[in-house]
């Protein structure tokens, strides 16, 4: 039976990803190509090649690099970044399907955050772009800021979130739900 997965930011070739403060504890390594290297193990280590992967955006830097799609498993679906700017049929050569949002399964997939408003429709927001951060939400008690706190309708998987392997429908269901309860 196959699996449906997400991920998002896998940034393969981009040097700087390695060496910005805020993503280098979650991506040790010393070059980007054991960086990529690492990210093609692991990603195959868990998708299959019936399995369908949504990859949330900002696959790559550098044309040459949409190569790496032809080493990972899987029916792979890009819903597009800020960093994806190459023609259309360069990524139709690796990914069956490319969109700026998807609806799936009454949620929202997008690569940034979509506004808290937008949520009225859909029940979650499955999304990329943030790398190491979350969507907050103010809380107020009797009308004065309490706390500011994870908003629980937005679910990250930027690659940095999900230990750079891409993460199965179920574990995004349930994270939804720990969230929610």
């Amino acid at each position: 039976m196959s699996e449906v997965y997400f991920i998002a930011d896998s940034h393969f070739g981009h040097c700087g990803i390695i060496q910005f403060s805020e993503t280098k504890p979650f991506r040790p390594f010393t070059t980007i190509e054991e960086h990529d290297a690492e990210l093609v193990r692991r990603w195959n280590s868990v998708v299959g090649p019936k399995d369908m992967v949504w990859h949330l955006g900002d696959f790559c830097f550098g044309k040459r690099n949409l190569e790496i799609a032809a080493q990972l498993n899987g029916n792979k679906k890009l819903v597009m970044g800020n960093h994806d700017m190459y023609a259309t049929e360069d990524y139709l050569r690796y990914f069956t399907r490319l969109s700026g949002a998807v609806e799936y399964k009454g949620m929202i997939l997008t690569h940034v955050p979509v506004h808290e408003s937008q949520l009225a429709r859909w029940y979650m927001n499955v999304h990329g772009h943030l790398h190491t951060k979350r969507v907050m939400r103010d809380r107020c008690h009797f009308g004065v800021l309490a706390t500011t706190e994870p908003d629980p309708r937005f679910v990250c998987v930027s690659a940095e979130q999900i230990d750079l392997t891409p993460a199965p429908f179920d574990w995004i269901l349930n994270k939804w739900a720990e969230r929610n309860l």
